[in-house]
């Protein structure tokens, strides 16, 4: 089980010097519009010296707007891991994911579904995963159908994605190629607060898990598991409470 926020100590804190961010459940507020918390923390961690990069399952452009607006410089991570940008200025990379396997996934479901699946708005955006919507068929059983993708379940949306794609995997990548190269998972730090984060928690020892109370029991469990660290306020918020007290902790 994770500990509370306030166990990040100045060591750790001194050590940060990337902080990656799921956005939806984690800088948004409970009616999922950006929290004016979080992006005040955002600024406040870029001017401190530690650069903020998104990893997130919304489209490219959703992200891209939201990289302005807060003047974020780090890496931007979209569609679950599919799609990536070293920085906002950057070209895409290349990550070599397909589109195919997802599409083929969303045809079969609605086959075999015809009334329950439905395609998200933003679609058209997307160049890897596919966003869609269920209506009356739980996702295990959808899950049930598919072999060669995964499906994800953000607690916004369902996500069809190409096996072996994740947030956790791509940000490994894209380490590498950030700065001089010499940039470590444990100089790295990631907030999320679902299922599509555990591969960050997973590859990334420094984590926090941001409350969110719309996250189903067997989610929040999951999730909990792999967490080192865990927020006490929800959403945005909670976001913010912890950098605070991350900022604090290096300035102690």
């Amino acid at each position: 089980m994770p500990q509370p926020y306030r166990q990040i100590g100045p060591g750790l804190a001194l050590q940060i010097q990337l902080v990656v961010t799921d956005v939806d459940g984690t800088m948004t507020n409970a009616d999922d519009s950006l929290s004016l918390a979080a992006l005040e923390a955002v600024r406040q961690l870029e001017e401190q010296g530690i650069v903020v990069g998104l990893a997130s399952g919304r489209a490219l452009p959703r992200l891209e707007y939201l990289v302005q607006r807060a003047g974020i410089n780090g890496p931007i991570i979209a569609e679950n891991g599919g799609v990536a940008k070293l920085t906002r200025d950057d070209q895409l990379a290349d990550l070599g994911y397909s589109r195919q396997p997802a599409m083929r996934a969303l045809e079969k479901l609605k086959g075999l579904f015809p009334q329950a699946i439905e395609e998200t708005e933003d679609d058209k955006y997307r160049l890897i995963d596919v966003g869609i919507k269920s209506h009356g068929v739980e996702t295990a059983e959808l899950r049930s159908h598919l072999d060669d993708v995964e499906l994800l379940d953000s607690g916004y949306m369902l996500h069809l994605l190409q096996k072996g794609v994740s947030k956790g995997l791509t940000l490994i990548r894209l380490l590498a190629k950030i700065g001089d190269g010499s940039l470590s998972p444990d100089k790295v730090m990631v907030f999320g607060d679902s299922t599509t984060d555990i591969s960050l928690f997973q590859l990334f020892p420094h984590n926090v898990l941001i409350v969110n109370p719309r996250l189903p029991a067997q989610q929040r469990q999951a999730v909990l598991e792999v967490a080192e660290y865990v927020s006490d306020l929800p959403f945005g918020e909670g976001f913010a409470q912890v950098v605070l007290h991350i900022l604090d902790a290096r300035n102690a």
